[in-house]
């Protein structure tokens, strides 16, 4: 519902404190002329740009939490859960602060309780999202775009490529696994081969976890595209090798169609969400920080590293750049390039314009492989 639709059945109390949050001159005691006042200060471009430019970093945090999720509906837990993330992990009192947040966008006239059968449903006006995420990005664009990179890689969907090339790679014979359960290197070196996007078989490493069953048997993008076949149940580990199972050979057998790209995005989101709790709103933000052209990494750090919590030996720059730029690079979503001075530059892709646009992995849950 867009605001005007809410206003009118948003309880008297609300709409009174909305207008003194706003400073509105009109009757109190006549809702006409509450709503005809609050429609005009909220929508009021001037109104918008104050007030995103006097919000905290917390509080940014939450605003673009609630405004990038593309739900009409949320329930008292879910704006409990964006409020819990955007507090510091470590704070007192956590559960206070959060209603503290959620009693404050009330007041802004960002969520409002929802008619509908289903008690305790919130939401937040369809027409305010965009001006209200304009006027953010708008105070942030001005210093983050970049020059155009003198060369630049765009993989769109050569992760899905490689997919077929892995599980004909199966067809050929089982591959035998080593005690710890991963390829012996020969055949990964053997296999990376062919695919895409080179790749070198990891060393030891005991800290990799958190992003994957064999996160710590392969490498990142290699990891991704192995987890994923073996989610899908294209391929079967048994006691000394993996293979192709009967449901690979009918992927094999079927054309490429955009579903692939898109469950495989899917995936990623699912599957990283977990040690990423931010990612559905990052994956959001960077194509739009970078809208219409190039936006270095180091702007990017600047602005998004704040909201980004290190998970376990995986620090917050660790997380940004190779968790989730690399990765969005890997699976279409970001081009990736680099300046004369060897900056490293993002613009969004097509898929990112488009699909994305329309995905809301704020609704996904986790996936957690065994």
């Amino acid at each position: 519902m867009n605001l005007a639709e809410i206003l009118v059945y948003t309880d008297i109390r609300q709409l009174h404190q909305i207008a003194d949050y706003y400073g509105c001159e009109c009757n109190p005691h006549s809702k006409n002329e509450l709503i005809t006042s609050l429609l005009a200060n909220l929508r009021y471009r001037e109104t918008i740009t104050r007030e995103v430019e006097r919000l905290s970093l917390e509080e940014a945090h939450f605003f673009l939490l609630l405004f990038l999720d593309k739900r009409t509906l949320m329930s008292l837990e879910d704006l409990m859960a964006k409020a819990g993330l955007a507090l510091d992990a470590h704070k007192e009192r956590k559960a206070e602060n959060a209603r503290k947040f959620i009693a404050d966008a009330m007041r802004r006239g960002w969520i409002f309780p929802a008619k509908s059968r289903a008690g305790g449903q919130y939401q937040i006006p369809l027409d305010m999202r965009e001006p209200y995420l304009q006027a953010w990005l708008d105070k942030w664009r001005v210093t983050v775009t970049a020059a155009e990179p003198t060369a630049y890689r765009d993989e769109g969907t050569a992760l899905c490529d490689d997919i077929m090339q892995f599980l004909q790679f199966l067809q050929q014979e089982p591959v035998p696994l080593t005690a710890d359960g991963a390829m012996y290197k020969r055949y990964q070196q053997q296999l990376f081969q062919f695919l895409h996007i080179k790749e070198e078989p990891l060393t030891p490493q005991k800290w990799r976890f958190g992003y994957g069953l064999h996160f710590d048997l392969y490498p990142d993008r290699f990891s991704l595209l192995y987890d994923y076949c073996y989610y899908q149940k294209w391929i079967e580990e048994m006691p000394g090798q993996v293979m192709l199972t009967e449901a690979g050979e009918e992927r094999l057998n079927q054309p490429y169609d955009d579903q692939l790209h898109h469950d495989l995005i899917r995936f990623w989101m699912r599957l990283y969400k977990r040690s990423v709790p931010n990612l559905p709103m990052l994956v959001q933000l960077i194509p739009l920080l970078g809208a219409g052209g190039w936006v270095s990494q180091d702007a990017l750090s600047d602005r998004l590293l704040p909201w980004i919590r290190p998970f376990y030996y995986d620090d917050p720059v660790n997380i940004l750049t190779n968790r989730v730029l690399k990765m969005m690079v890997h699976l279409g979503l970001l081009r990736v390039g680099q300046d004369e001075s060897g900056q490293w530059l993002y613009a969004g892709t097509y898929a990112s314009q488009t699909w994305l646009r329309k995905y809301n992995g704020f609704a996904e849950s986790t996936i957690l492989l065994k």
